[in-house]
């Protein structure tokens, strides 16, 4: 099962801001942050993408807590550097 509270507050770590901080920036109590993280509630949906605009991360880290590999296609500017780094090599 994935723990929703536990990647919030692994994201919240990594940008180094404490419950305080972090709670007055998405705009819910303290209380209710550490309810959240540790798992005696879930956040709403509102405080679902407060969280997400605030981390600028994917919904897929914030939800499951890591990123699966997407086969995507790259971007012309991705492409070109990915052809000079490929020319150091030779």
């Amino acid at each position: 099962m994935n723990d929703i509270g536990g990647n919030i507050k692994r994201l919240r770590k990594l940008h180094m801001l404490n419950q305080i901080e972090f709670a007055k920036r998405i705009g819910i109590s303290q209380g209710s942050l550490s309810d959240i993280e540790s798992g005696k509630c879930s956040p709403s949906i509102e405080t679902v993408v407060s969280i997400y605009r605030s981390f600028n991360c994917s919904l897929e880290i914030l939800l499951l807590g890591e990123e699966k590999f997407r086969d995507r296609t790259i971007s012309e500017l991705e492409s070109k550097l990915l052809c000079v780094f490929n020319e150091l090599d030779h």
